[in-house]
């Protein structure tokens, strides 16, 4: 077996992995055993599939995916990263600067695949134009709250939790993303990267409404399904 053949290989058992383990870590109760079994399966397994994405990307030519890799890694990276902030009793200068420094490349990838798309020339590119501007702003948002939660260290347990949630379920939301593109060749270009993220949004969205229910009826809110 070639190398290639090898690292697509692995990116596609790992990427199965991820798409079965995902929604086991959000239906078991959040922050028990199992949750934290699972989201550490997730984690590993994204891991695999974003390093053998990392390789693959040059097949086609189109280096919006190695950005898209990048801000991928950096939601699994920033789903761990922000719980960690919450449990940490004092400040940690090194581990902060390392939040920080991935937050400032996040942002830069944004930039990034907001210029792919003003500057499109394909017809693929055309299409998918939108969709990068969409994907840029969010993980431009995402990463601008991670990083003024690093700076402030004003973050309640509350906003740690949603950014988590938010973090792993964008992650998965990129692994369905991908499923989608290189399987539904019915289905226009455009739909296949845009419906995940709107579905997902609307996942995050409904456990942002949850969570903030529960957390407001309890002064000691304990975690839900």
């Amino acid at each position: 077996m070639s190398a290639p053949s090898l690292v697509t290989l692995v990116h596609v058992v790992a990427g199965t992995l991820v798409l079965g383990v995902a929604p086991a870590a959000m239906i078991v109760r959040k922050g028990g055993r199992w949750h934290r079994t699972w989201g550490r399966i997730f984690a590993s397994g994204m891991g695999v599939v974003l390093l053998s994405a990392a390789f693959m990307w040059q097949e086609h030519g189109h280096v919006f995916l190695l950005f898209l890799d990048a801000v991928s890694a950096y939601l699994v990276f920033a789903g761990f990263r922000t719980l960690a902030r919450r449990r940490r009793r004092v400040r940690d200068a090194r581990a902060d600067a390392l939040d920080a420094i991935a937050g400032a490349v996040v942002v830069l990838c944004a930039a990034a695949l907001a210029v792919i798309a003003f500057t499109a020339r394909t017809p693929l590119m055309h299409d998918l134009s939108a969709v990068l501007y969409a994907l840029a702003a969010i993980a431009g948002a995402f990463a601008f709250l991670d990083l003024k939660a690093v700076i402030e260290r004003r973050q309640t347990r509350l906003g740690s939790l949603l950014l988590h949630l938010s973090a792993m379920i964008g992650a998965y939301i990129s692994a369905v993303t991908a499923f989608c593109v290189i399987n539904f060749h019915g289905v226009p270009m455009g739909l296949r990267w845009l419906v995940p993220s709107v579905a997902g949004t609307l996942v995050i969205a409904s456990f942002s409404v949850a969570y903030r229910r529960r957390f407001a009826r309890s002064s000691s809110p304990m975690p839900i399904r």
